[in-house]
């Protein structure tokens, strides 16, 4: 008889795997930097140590924190309008092929032309672009699993009547999506974070404060370590993210109680 794996075991290996790839990008950084005789990059270790100095400084926590604060406001405003969005196109097909052409242009446009663009004209340009960006991800991760919730208990949510789609959706629909939007979240704060560095790298005003800033601020006077340095915050802070939405994933998972095998029809019918 086979044993079912502990999940403390498996947890291990997970870590173990992370760390391993961890590992391997510092292994291949190093690679790279000894190959260009450190000119292409920097020393990792001697970066890392950088890293921790310009920690120190007031001017990076600032820079950071301003960051993170227009990605949250980005993120908030766009998430909320993809949820609900994608939770009625779900329910109502006409709604989604009505989104469709936007979404595919929101989705097809280069985020570069759209950072050109706003750089010049508006002040807090990258809130608007990393909302851009990250209204499709969420809007179709939603969308797709409403409208899988939806066609399994189509008939089930049909006897309850259209007069009810409020409770359909808030009973059903949402609970039974929520692995989607979980993972739609996840892909687009990670996405959400590197689109809003690269967009602050092209800001104008001397007075705009963002890591992105600083990034490109070190690049124009030729100081790659710091440049790197700050880089590597932005790596380690990127990182983070994902750790805490996965455990919070993980956590919602439980809590809620909802797998694909566990998908109660009580939920429709009662």
């Amino acid at each position: 008889m086979i044993k079912p794996v502990k999940k403390e075991s498996e947890t291990l290996k997970n870590f173990t795997l992370f760390l391993g790839g961890l590992l391997l990008c510092i292994a291949v950084w190093e690679i790279i930097a000894y190959s260009t005789n450190q000119v292409f990059l920097p020393d990792f270790f001697l970066t890392l140590g950088r890293m921790f100095t310009l920690l120190g400084k007031k001017i990076a926590y600032v820079s950071l924190g301003y960051s993170l604060l227009r990605i949250l406001i980005s993120f908030v405003i766009s998430g909320l309008l993809g949820v609900v969005l994608g939770l009625l196109g779900g329910y109502y097909p006409s709604l989604s092929k009505l989104l469709r052409p936007l979404v595919t242009v929101l989705r097809s446009i280069p985020t570069i032309a759209v950072v050109l663009l706003l750089a010049v004209y508006v002040k807090n340009f990258s809130l608007y672009v990393v909302g851009i960006v990250l209204f499709p991800v969420i809007y179709q991760a939603t969308l797709e699993g409403s409208s899988t919730i939806y066609k399994t208990y189509e008939y089930e949510l049909l006897l309850k009547g259209r007069k009810h789609w409020l409770s359909n959706i808030g009973r059903v629909i949402l609970p039974l999506s929520m692995d989607y939007i979980l993972l739609g979240l996840i892909q687009a704060l990670g996405l959400g974070f590197k689109v809003e560095i690269m967009a602050e790298t092209f800001a104008y005003s001397n007075t705009f404060k963002g890591l992105g800033k600083i990034i490109y601020t070190c690049y124009s006077n030729v100081e790659y370590e710091d440049m790197m340095a700050y880089v590597l915050i932005a790596v380690f802070t990127s990182l983070i993210f994902d750790g805490l939405l996965l455990l919070g994933r993980n956590y919602l998972e439980k809590k809620i109680g909802i797998s694909k095998k566990e998908n109660s029809t009580d939920l429709v019918i009662k």
